[in-house]
């Protein structure tokens, strides 16, 4: 008897009755025309099954006003959908979606996100980190910071950093903010491995450098703004070790060794006032905090050899003495993390003899 009256106070069966029509939770929007995430075609069938659920069952029902919400998710008015299916308009195309009943327990869960980001492996794959987090975040699901640099690291490997900068673009959509140093300084070295892993030739150095240069205007916003002096990633030597790595590299492999708008020089004056800011000094007591300082010492090791190769021609002598002097102090740094090592990382320096740099980029491979 119950259900029959719930269904006779949407169906209506006067001009009295005071029930409300079930158009009428259709008539109004909360929410932008825009706000919707759309989704391009992927390289992968599974990443856009996952993507597509969680545009179905999480972002259009939090894109819907709060009495069409209420009409899809409470059990009571599941009969009622079934009876008089309803559609609405969703998005800036007036998309038309089709109003369902759902179960609130059966939506996308926080760790399905992370494995659907886990599913993006290539450039095309990564279109679609943007509207993803711009999705989770209106559905008030957030990417934890220390999951920030796991994606930054699956960017990488997919050659798709620029996303990211767009992430940062776009920080009060996606939740991106370049402020904390650990977060900073694992974008600064995926673009330092770019360039490396293009042999500090172009296109790879050149977009590498691009990269990077968008990163320092993006950080001189507000929104990307370390309020703490002590705390800003700008006055950290692993960020202005890559620039100068960039630069010294982009001198010698494609300007003739000449420091051109004297950047290279430049950057290492400031690296040398602001090396007092790195972890130059305080030993490291375990294998994980020496791979982290590796992470700040592999770029600067390269960027100090590289800039001496370009500055030794200009005859700065004190400039060229003090860089060789903090390279023999990273060189020690290194020797120290060989102690610490594990032995499948000892056994594969002992099978790849190298000094300086080279050492550094072997004992840090993760």
């Amino acid at each position: 008897m119950a259900q029959r009256a719930v269904g006779r106070l949407f169906r209506g069966q006067s001009s009295g009755s005071l029930r409300p029509s079930v158009g009428s939770f259709t008539q109004r929007r909360n929410y932008s025309r825009d706000a919707i995430p759309t989704f391009p075609p992927s390289s992968s069938p599974e990443l856009d099954q996952a993507l597509n659920r969680f545009r179905e069952e999480l972002f259009v029902p939090f894109g819907l006003n709060e009495q069409q919400r209420r009409l899809m998710f409470r059990h009571k008015y599941a009969d009622i959908l079934d009876e008089e299916p309803v559609t609405v308009n969703i998005g800036k195309d007036d998309e038309p979606f089709l109003l369902r009943p759902m179960d609130p327990m059966m939506r996308p869960a926080n760790k399905e996100a992370i494995d659907t980001i886990a599913l993006m492996k290539t450039p095309k794959d990564f279109q679609n980190l943007v509207p993803f987090l711009t999705g989770l975040r209106m559905s008030h699901r957030h990417i934890k910071y220390g999951r920030w640099e796991w994606v930054i690291r699956r960017a990488s490997q997919a050659d798709a950093l620029g996303v990211i900068l767009e992430c940062a673009k776009q920080a009060d959509k996606t939740g991106l903010y370049l402020k904390r140093n650990t977060l900073v300084q694992r974008l600064f070295f995926e673009l330092h491995r770019k360039a490396q892993r293009g042999d500090f030739q172009d296109p790879a150095l050149s977009k590498a450098l691009r990269l990077a240069t968008q990163a320092i205007t993006l950080m001189e916003s507000p929104e990307h703004t370390q309020m703490d002096p002590k705390e800003d990633p700008k006055r950290k030597p692993f960020m202005v070790g890559v620039l100068l790595e960039l630069h010294a590299a982009r001198a010698l492999n494609l300007l003739e060794g000449k420091d051109e708008g004297d950047s290279v020089r430049s950057y290492a004056l400031r690296l040398l006032g602001t090396w007092s800011n790195g972890h130059f000094k305080n030993l490291a007591k375990t294998w994980p905090e020496v791979d982290l300082r590796l992470q700040e010492i592999v770029p600067i090791h390269n960027a100090l050899k590289l800039a001496l190769q370009v500055l030794e021609t200009a005859g700065d002598k004190p400039l060229n003495n003090e860089l060789k002097g903090r390279m023999n102090e990273l060189n020690m740094m290194i020797a120290r993390s060989k102690q610490m090592a594990p032995e499948n990382v000892k056994q594969r320096l002992e099978q790849q003899p190298t000094t300086g740099y080279e050492q550094a980029v072997l004992l840090h491979q993760d």
